[in-house]
């Protein structure tokens, strides 16, 4: 290597740095900040259908649904029905403001394989808790328990 080489060589190095590092803070901002609930008014789910997407265990851990389970939840003006993964289920429902009571639930009471009988139980035992319910800036439908612990996510179903 020539003298005169040496220095355009190390500043190609150095751009070549720049630009990697450049990439890798790019990269480790790049990801999506979590969604906030819209207040956006009062939030009026009557006419409405979910599909749930993620919940949270009686346990405490949180779950994205498996494909192979379609739970889902429809509102009319007083009652929420729907499927929990296996059987069907309906009850009462009051919304005031993002308050939100559900139940007493009722459903039927097939037996259920796997993963189906999992979502199931933690679906019907969040709805048990549900306290809260707000829109999130990205269309979805968050519930919440008294713990302020998000407890089931959906989003716009059909």
């Amino acid at each position: 290597m020539t003298p005169s080489t040496r220095p355009r060589r190390a500043r190609r190095l150095v751009l070549v740095l720049l630009a990697v590092m450049a990439l890798a803070v790019a990269a480790c901002g790049g990801s999506k900040a979590t969604p906030t609930p819209v207040p956006a008014g009062p939030l009026n789910l009557t006419g409405t259908s979910w599909l749930l997407i993620k919940y949270l265990s009686p346990e405490g851990s949180v779950y994205t649904v498996p494909g192979a389970v379609t739970p889902q939840a429809s509102f009319t003006a007083d009652t929420m029905n729907g499927n929990a993964g296996c059987n069907t289920f309906n009850g009462p429902y009051t919304l005031t403001g993002e308050n939100l009571k559900v139940g007493p639930i009722i459903s039927t009471k097939m037996a259920c394989p796997e993963p189906g009988a999992s979502v199931e139980n933690a679906y019907l035992a969040a709805l048990n808790v549900v306290d809260k319910a707000a829109l999130l800036d990205n269309g979805n439908l968050q519930l919440w328990d008294t713990e302020g612990k998000t407890t089931l996510e959906f989003v716009k179903g059909t």
